[in-house]
């Protein structure tokens, strides 16, 4: 049948023209074309693999027994198709079909697009500045991702190292000013703080009792703080295990016992007073010039 379909247009039949289709309807033209060829419908349904009841809806222009336009639209141009007649003025009658004014700005719009759309060279200009931020967020998601993943006791040192580095900076500048400064100021700041912490040398000795009668109480601890000033203190002992890490005030007495040996770094060392295993420990000989001191009690 498929053979037959294709010789409809070898047939000596006159195709339409526009002023025999001006008052016809699609389906009209359609039926005339076929039975100018002198076909059947059946004939043309099953050159078409279609029934011929949708056929003879579509020459009857019943589209509602149709599944929908779009598939009336279809029909009629295949039917135009192997009776080699024009489909424009069957189409142009079918539901769908665009008004003149409608096709033109269609066709303007087309026009304009496709002369305003960038060429290949031109529209890749905008990928290279992408590439370089989307490598700034993957290297954010990545360090992201390693800061989460760090363990805490990394955090821990770099916290101990930059108060360290604070109380160093913080006792510079004290240690200047005990220095011989023609400024009077100063040394006025700095005495009300030294009167009660550094008593003159014949007052030591009546101190001496209070302090030893302390000493049976104290001597039950392995290390004791006696904070004249302000300071930072770290004491960890044997296994890493950090017995204290913080800002001791001053005035406080803070006493440790842990696992030998201990490890002891003191900020701001001349305000802190020192006693181990009982016995007052000076912190002059282990003090850096930050006003740091570091020791180690051994077993």
């Amino acid at each position: 049948m498929i053979e037959r379909a294709s010789e409809f247009g070898a047939s000596a039949a006159v195709p339409l023209v526009a002023g025999d289709s001006t008052h016809m309807t699609a389906g009209d033209m359609l039926r005339e074309a076929r039975e100018a060829h002198g076909l059947h419908i059946d004939m043309v349904a099953a050159a078409l693999k279609v029934s011929p009841q949708k056929l003879a809806a579509l020459e009857a222009d019943d589209i509602a027994s149709l599944p929908d336009p779009v598939f009336a639209r279809a029909l009629a141009a295949s039917v135009c198709r192997a009776l080699r007649i024009d489909p424009a003025p069957v189409l142009a009658k079918l539901p769908g079909a665009l008004r003149p004014g409608l096709a033109d700005a269609d066709q303007t719009i087309s026009r304009n697009l496709r002369s305003a759309a960038p060429r290949s060279g031109a529209g890749s200009n905008w990928l290279p500045p992408s590439r370089p931020l989307l490598i700034v967020v993957m290297l954010l998601l990545a360090g992201a991702a390693v800061l989460f993943w760090l363990p805490q006791s990394i955090f821990d040192r770099v916290g101990a190292s930059i108060a360290q580095l604070t109380a160093s900076e913080a006792s510079d500048p004290n240690a200047s000013t005990a220095s011989p400064a023609p400024a009077g100021t100063a040394t006025e700041a700095v005495a009300p703080a030294a009167q009660p912490v550094l008593p003159p040398p014949a007052e030591i000795a009546p101190a001496e009792p209070a302090a030893a009668a302390s000493d049976p109480a104290a001597s039950n601890d392995l290390i004791v703080f006696v904070a004249r000033e302000e300071a930072w203190i770290t004491v960890t002992e044997s296994g890493g295990k950090q017995l204290l890490r913080r800002t001791v005030k001053a005035g406080e007495t803070v006493a440790l016992n842990g696992t030998l040996p201990l490890q002891v770094v003191v900020g701001r060392a001349s305000g802190v007073d020192v006693r181990v295993r009982g016995k007052a420990f000076d912190l002059a000989p282990v003090t850096r010039s930050g006003g740091v001191a570091r020791f180690e009690i051994k077993p």
